[in-house]
């Protein structure tokens, strides 16, 4: 009986403060947020896209080195007119035709990386009919093995390959940090919400703090204990609090919808709670390993080395556009014209063919200097480009590893000044109470208990952000102690 009035009493319970609106409130910490922006924010899909575009880019190049065999046919091509034949006097004589000419052609075909030549096999299949004169001819070849070979040419296939390589590597690499960068931007966004909380609660607490401040100080002023002075300098405080009030709250929904816009989610509800992240112990920051990890790590890196390999390949191009040029085609096979199909392919005959082209430029007017020089001066360019950026990052991963070192211990002291200045205010406020101390001095120690809570608060936002950036920048993971790989 007694369970029965237990579970009984629970239900009543739970049904009243259901009914009443009383549910537990979200809550939301930071690792929950960079979770999402690794699996479902825009920012990665956007990153895994533009990797997976360089992805199919490779793969359409490493298909072009594969054979390339086709198909094409004309079936029919029928001409019915009036054309000019040639009469064997030399004269024109223009004479009605019905004639039809209809084809089929096997090509395969395979690239030389090696030497910038092509192989090719085909095999073709042509009849032409002559209505008019009621008789039809056959010309086949069964088999046809070649090569196009360019000497003195220009090659790309030989400088594609460390392009398409440094391409690939370059966007793993660009994916990586492009991860880490949302992930600071979303620390960002995130800790501009709990600022923003933050000032709404300091400027809540403050409201109500004057509030009763003031009303005893009206008592006091009625009592001649304080003068119009102190009053004047509460109501002030108090609309200033007011003020603060209406300022955070807006600031804080701004924040709520900038960080949820960036995620691609819904607002959440006001009652969401969004937990303040502990300190992360990482230690000693090793600036040695960071700057190692960084020329393995950063995109740029790669990035130099294509660009240095584009250079190499137009200053070639460059070179052999402008020089001299010579092909090579030739081919052997088998090939016969009949009346009959089967002849072709029963007593074909044989077909050899070759031919050596030639190109050589006599005056170009510095055409060839200019196009080289201008090759070369971009190379110059892209390596001064590159030390620069080189500069600029290990100075930033100096700069931040500093920064970052520095706020670890600092931290701990802006936890225990913030601390000790609630406390001070705590009893300056009883102190004023009890009439032991003037309205400055109160006004002081609340400023002073607010401020070293914005200055905690901002310092844990630099801490974090300051992780994600020099994480971003090296490419390592400093708590793990290891290089970043998604």
């Amino acid at each position: 009986m007694n369970k029965i009035k237990a579970v009984s009493l629970v239900v009543f319970c739970a049904v009243f403060f259901l009914h009443n609106g009383i549910v537990a409130q979200s809550t939301v910490n930071l690792d929950q947020i960079l979770g999402h922006v690794i699996d479902n924010s825009f920012a990665s899909k956007s990153a895994s896209l533009q990797k997976e575009i360089v992805g199919q880019q490779y793969k359409f190049y490493k298909s072009l080195l594969k054979p390339n065999i086709s198909l094409s046919a004309s079936i029919p091509n029928f001409v019915k007119s009036s054309t000019a034949i040639i009469q064997p006097d030399g004269t024109i004589n223009f004479q009605s035709i019905r004639q039809a000419n209809g084809s089929l052609s096997a090509f395969a075909s395979q690239v030389i990386p090696a030497t910038g030549g092509t192989l090719f096999v085909n095999s073709d299949i042509q009849r032409f009919d002559d209505f008019s004169l009621s008789n039809h001819q056959y010309n086949g070849v069964p088999l046809r093995v070649g090569i196009s070979q360019p000497i003195f040419g220009f090659n790309p296939w030989k400088y594609e390959k460390a392009i398409q390589d440094f391409s690939l590597a370059e966007a793993q690499l660009n994916y990586n940090i492009r991860i880490e960068e949302s992930l600071g931007l979303a620390t960002d966004y995130y800790f501009n919400i709990l600022i923003a909380k933050q000032n709404l609660e300091i400027a809540n607490t403050n409201q109500i703090v004057n509030e009763k401040l003031l009303k005893i100080t009206e008592e006091r002023l009625l009592l001649g204990k304080v003068s119009k002075d102190e009053k004047l300098q509460l109501e002030i405080e108090l609309n200033n609090a007011k003020l603060a009030v209406s300022q955070a709250t807006t600031e804080l929904v701004q924040s709520i919808a900038q960080l949820y816009t960036y995620l691609g989610l819904p607002i959440p509800k006001a009652s969401t709670i969004f937990s303040i992240p502990e300190q992360i112990n990482v230690g000693a920051v090793d600036m040695n390993a960071l700057l190692s990890a960084s020329k393995k790590n950063r995109p740029e890196i790669m990035a130099f080395q294509k660009d240095k390999a584009i250079n190499k390949r137009d200053l070639a191009q460059a070179k052999a556009d402008f020089g001299l040029q010579a092909n090579i085609n030739a081919s052997i096979g088998l090939a016969r014209g009949s009346e009959m199909i089967k002849e072709i392919y029963t007593d074909p005959f044989d077909e050899q063919r070759f031919n050596i082209t030639l190109s050589i430029p006599i005056l170009d007017w510095g055409k060839r200097d200019a196009a080289t020089s201008q090759i070369e001066l971009q190379q110059e360019l892209i390596e001064a480009s590159y030390h620069q950026q080189i500069l600029e990052l290990e100075n930033g991963i100096q700069q931040r590893g500093l920064f970052f070192s520095r706020l670890q211990s600092d931290i701990s002291l802006l936890k225990e000044i913030m601390e000790k200045a609630e406390e001070r205010f705590q009893i300056s406020n009883d102190r004023y109470i009890l009439g032991n101390i003037d309205i400055t001095n109160l006004t002081l120690a609340q400023r002073e208990k607010d401020q070293t809570k914005r200055n905690f608060i901002n310092a844990l936002k630099s801490y974090w952000v300051s992780y994600y950036e020099i994480r971003a920048l090296s490419g390592f993971d400093l708590l793990n102690n290891q290089e970043i790989n998604y």
